[in-house]
């Protein structure tokens, strides 16, 4: 580790932790530097999940990083999304050489994975998320084997296209309970389509939990999911949670009320005809009048589709998650 020293916590950190107030606002400047959308970082803990520390030559913390292990049985609604174990680490990077500090993390992070008894099989994954627009480490990140697989991506108030018009014969209306079925159909076209990407692997049950999820959203009032029909026959939709249904998002962003969406669907049939464009442009100007800030969403890096067009809408990317599959293939 040339000179640095990692260790695990499995208890809070000691005394006032003042070195590591110090480690915070090296990252904090970092990233005000780098990207004002992000949010300011937190200080590390250790009182539920295991903690990785990363000290200089001086005893002086470069680097912390929280992780945590999640893993989803078979019927589970997790099952769909990413492998059934996932190993997370948070990690907060800073000091004058991050990459350097970063290399010395990930090594003592591959160290732990190698002594779990199980949950790093074939079916595991060992994933991070790092800020899209610090650059300053990924070299150590590719070195450990990551991938890029996942972006969280922002559009700040009145950012994006002009408002757009559908085509002659498409009409954009909100949803109710009554288009739950075409609801699932387009959604689960969705499904089959991500699955393309690694992202999505649809289950038995996912048609049912998907139109679980989806009864629930159309029994409010507003659905928030927008439906386009071409005369009568629904050929997209648009899904987003306001700020009141998205509040584990706002501390993705520094900015403040922040809005999600879940899903951008047309049909494949449909595509390219300025659907999608319309649809969003109909959620936009919701967002806009109710003084949404910034909204937030989520695509695969490998999806071909999703990136070119949400850059056109205004979007570009603040978080990305980085993946090795299986976990021990990190290196």
């Amino acid at each position: 580790m040339g000179g640095y020293v990692a260790r695990v916590r499995h208890d809070e950190l000691p005394g006032s932790g003042a070195e590591f107030d110090r480690l915070v606002n090296s990252v904090a400047q970092r990233w005000r530097a780098v990207d004002p959308l992000l949010p300011a970082p937190t200080r590390p803990r250790s009182s539920t999940y295991p903690l990785l520390t990363v000290s200089d030559e001086n005893g002086e913390p470069v680097a912390a990083g929280t992780m945590r292990y999640t893993w989803h049985q078979p019927g589970e609604v997790g099952r769909t999304w990413g492998m059934p174990d996932q190993h997370w680490l948070t990690p907060v990077v800073g000091g004058p050489e991050p990459r350097r500090a970063l290399d010395s993390l990930l090594s003592s992070w591959r160290e732990q994975l190698q002594q779990l008894p199980t949950g790093t099989g074939s079916e595991s994954a060992a994933l991070l998320t790092w800020p899209a627009r610090d650059v300053s480490a990924v070299s150590a990140l590719q070195w450990h084997g990551l991938q890029p697989y996942s972006v969280l991506a922002a559009r700040e108030r009145r950012r994006g296209v002009p408002p757009s018009l559908p085509p002659r014969d498409v009409t954009i209306r909100l949803a109710d309970s009554q288009d739950l079925t075409q609801i699932v159909s387009l959604l689960m076209e969705e499904h089959r389509y991500e699955e393309h990407f690694g992202g999505v692997f649809v289950q038995p049950e996912t048609a049912e939990q998907t139109r679980g999820v989806a009864a629930r959203s159309l029994a409010r009032s507003p659905s928030w999911i927008w439906l386009a029909e071409r005369r009568g026959r629904p050929v997209g939709l648009i899904w987003v949670s306001p700020p009141d249904r998205a509040r584990w998002a706002a501390p993705l962003v520094r900015s403040a009320p922040a809005a999600h969406i879940g899903y951008g669907v047309v049909a494949e049939e449909e595509r390219g005809r300025g659907i999608g464009t319309a649809l969003v442009s109909h959620a936009h100007q919701a967002l806009d009048t109710h003084n949404v800030q910034i909204t937030l969403l989520n695509y695969a890096m490998l999806n071909p589709l999703s990136g070119p067009f949400w850059n056109r809408m205004g979007y570009r990317p603040v978080w990305t998650t980085w993946e090795v599959r299986p976990a021990l293939a990190l290196r």
